[in-house]
């Protein structure tokens, strides 16, 4: 039983040391000529994970192996096809996963082209998430702009406080708004309860909701004021997390992930704090040690009867 006992807590700890060291992430950015300065900065941030970038349609051997999947619309004309969905839907079913799904605002100059495409990702996975036809403002917090709006951490989810640790501001620039959906209904996050969804960043109080362009916003009126969803976290079955944020973390206009390496000037750290980086690499910590989660519960349990046999 001792031996066991041993042999059983060196498996963990090797396992551990293992999830530390290993993982994929794949960025799909669709329609994108390559990587852009930001996820490169990442990619050298992250240097732990092995990262791979695609800019045409994703296949499933494009995700072969893939922990965490980041799902961007780099040309917002670029629509997902049935094929990429049928293949993102077939690795998500292995288990394991964490699926991250930008939409955006439904602004008329490409923007309001995403949110369709967001939305087809993430009912095919079942998730409850959507993204709104609508855009979020603020004019009191903020990068200089309404629309460049400073994320806020304050509302995140007690059980998810670890995914924001560090993180004060992060920027959402020109975004849309998270909201649910069950049984044909949408409903606003800041109202409504769902099983497993959790908020993990808004806006201030003082974020107000526009309509852009048709069609209109489907849970929020123009106008209405609040502190609205902006990147909400969903447990799903078989240990899989789905990941909606109105805004994008690489290839958009100005993106989440460090900002300021396109202005200094306005997005770093002495002029506005900005986590966005942060928020970026707690989620993909995260991610990549997910998958070693049912092995360690496992063994705990084990540890813990042969604790009992040996006592």
């Amino acid at each position: 039983g001792l031996l066991l006992l041993s042999t059983l807590l060196m498996s963990m700890t090797s396992i551990a040391l293992v999830s530390a060291d290993s993982g994929k992430v794949v960025v799909h950015l669709k329609g994108a000529l390559e990587a852009d300065d930001n996820l490169k900065a990442a990619m050298v941030d992250y240097s732990y994970v092995e990262w791979s970038v695609v800019t045409g349609d994703i296949t499933s051997s494009d995700l072969a192996g893939a922990d965490m999947l980041v799902m961007i619309q780099a040309d917002p004309a670029a629509e997902y096809t049935t094929a990429e969905i049928s293949a993102v839907t077939s690795w998500f079913d292995e288990g394991n996963k964490l699926l991250w799904v930008a939409s955006d605002s439904d602004y008329p100059d490409g923007q309001e082209l995403r949110p369709p495409d967001a939305n087809a990702m993430l009912e095919a996975v079942g998730s409850s998430l959507r993204g709104e036809h609508g855009e979020t403002q603020d004019p009191l917090v903020n990068f200089d702009a309404a629309y460049r709006v400073k994320g806020v951490s304050t509302n995140c989810s007690e059980d998810y406080k670890f995914l924001v640790a560090g993180v004060t501001y992060a920027q959402f620039h020109g975004c849309g708004i998270i909201i649910g959906y069950l049984n044909g209904n949408y409903y606003a996050l800041e109202d409504t309860d769902i099983d497993g969804v959790h908020v993990i960043m808004t806006s201030s109080p003082s974020g107000v909701i526009s309509d852009e362009s048709a069609p209109a916003p489907e849970a929020h009126s123009p106008g209405e004021e609040g502190s609205f969803a902006m990147m909400v976290l969903e447990e799903m079955g078989n240990n899989n997390y789905v990941i909606a944020t109105s805004d994008a973390p690489f290839s958009h206009y100005s993106p989440m992930y460090k900002p300021e390496i396109q202005k200094e000037s306005r997005y770093g750290l002495e002029f506005n704090p900005n986590q966005g980086a942060a928020l970026f690499g707690n989620i993909l910590d995260f991610a990549v040690r997910n998958g070693m989660g049912a092995t360690i519960s496992t063994l705990e349990d084990d540890v813990d009867g042969l604790e009992t046999e040996v006592s």
